[in-house]
């Protein structure tokens, strides 16, 4: 395994001193489907992928930008709306439970009196993205990034990085990883083990979407988990970025090999073809244990500061939007966790740039490097 820092990448690419043009940032959503039956909500068929995407647009910006709720208003087949209506509800449960009850240092809920979480979670979805509603490119050459959220995620958790992606050239899709199954947790898989079959159905559209350019896999968590037993495949994607699996800082084969069986076997199995830049907080040295011996191009970035796992995502983070309105009693560690993001986000805008063969212009840390790199 060849331990290359990004920096020392850049630098053998292309560093130049180039400001890069953004675009301003387009939203479509469409519909494929799983090869797998699906059955609820009224609905009996191949499982549905209700798929959106981000993109940059030639031109003004057409439209006031989209709230976040506006976000997840496709034009929809009747037999699909009440699925997605299903889906939605869950969505929203998982963003109250995850992203809303808890303040990040404690485990004791959030005081939102007079408001109820509800009324909160309506609220910060209610404002406004950089998004807006556009005919989705399909004859267009441009690199494209497939996003995996993790489980019991949400399609769209991950906004703030696919707006400065799409504004810098990328086409960003994202999906519904998870279906509303009838008496069943929000999270509960459709198929028994790694979803191979819906992967390959999202990478033959985003291929198509890329017209002969680039395609990418972001996964956070269980979806980082998914790129790992999938990817090893040549020709699937061109580069893969790794949001913290989980499994980083265990030490134990035989609890991985218990919990993550899939995982373990792929990557003491398998070389992986493309540059893999991966991303956890692991509060040890040296990094990931269990990805040590993995064959292939990998880069680790670790952050120095605590870095919770669900900050990987926007979705996390816009609580913060409340302040002001709502209470925010952790806002200072919010804050902290929001500028490690956005530190992530121009690394990971850099990496990405650089497999596109993009002028690369290094992240700049004014205030230090938050990551330790190896």
């Amino acid at each position: 395994m060849r331990a290359l820092s990004v920096p020392a990448l850049l630098l053998a690419i292309r560093l130049v001193p180039v400001v890069h043009a953004q675009a301003p940032v387009g939203f479509a959503d469409t519909l494929l489907f799983h090869t797998t039956a699906y059955s609820g909500h009224g609905y009996e068929g191949p499982a549905p992928f209700f798929v959106q995407a981000w993109f940059p647009i030639d031109g003004p910006a057409p439209g006031p930008a989209l709230t976040y709720h506006q976000l997840r208003q496709p034009a929809l087949p009747p037999a699909l709306q009440p699925v997605h209506r299903a889906l939605v509800a869950h969505m929203d449960s998982a963003f109250v439970d995850y992203c809303l009850r808890e303040p990040f240092d404690d485990v004791e809920p959030i005081d939102y009196a007079p408001f109820t979480i509800w009324q909160v979670k309506d609220s910060l979805l209610a404002g406004r993205t950089r998004s807006h509603r556009a005919p989705l490119p399909l004859d267009h050459a441009a690199p494209v990034v497939l996003y995996h959220h993790g489980t019991q995620g949400l399609s769209d958790e991950n906004g703030w990085m696919a707006e400065p992606l799409a504004a810098h050239g990328f086409l960003f899709v994202s999906a519904n990883f998870h279906w509303p199954m009838e008496g069943a947790m929000y999270g509960e898989s459709l198929v028994d083990g790694p979803d191979t079959a819906g992967i390959r159905t999202m990478l033959r559209f985003t291929r198509r979407l890329a017209n002969g350019a680039n395609v990418f896999f972001v996964g956070h968590s269980w979806g980082a988990q998914e790129g790992w037993c999938q990817l090893h495949e040549p020709g699937l994607v061109d580069a893969f970025i790794s949001l913290e699996t989980t499994m980083e800082w265990k030490t134990d084969t035989a609890e991985v090999k218990e919990k993550w069986p899939e995982v373990f076997a792929a990557i003491t199995t398998h070389a992986y073809p493309m540059p893999i830049l991966m991303v956890a907080d692991t509060d040890s040295l040296p990094p990931f244990a269990m990805f040590r011996g993995v064959r292939g191009d990998v880069r680790y970035l670790d952050p120095q500061e605590a870095f919770g796992h669900e900050s990987y995502t926007s979705a996390y983070l816009l609580r913060l939007a409340g302040r002001g309105r709502f209470a925010v009693p952790d806002a200072a560690l919010m804050e902290a966790q929001e500028r490690t993001y956005r530190a992530l986000l121009d690394e990971v805008l850099a990496f990405l740039r650089v497999q596109a063969g993009m002028p690369v212009r290094a992240p700049a840390h004014p205030h230090g490097d938050p990551f330790h790199r190896w």
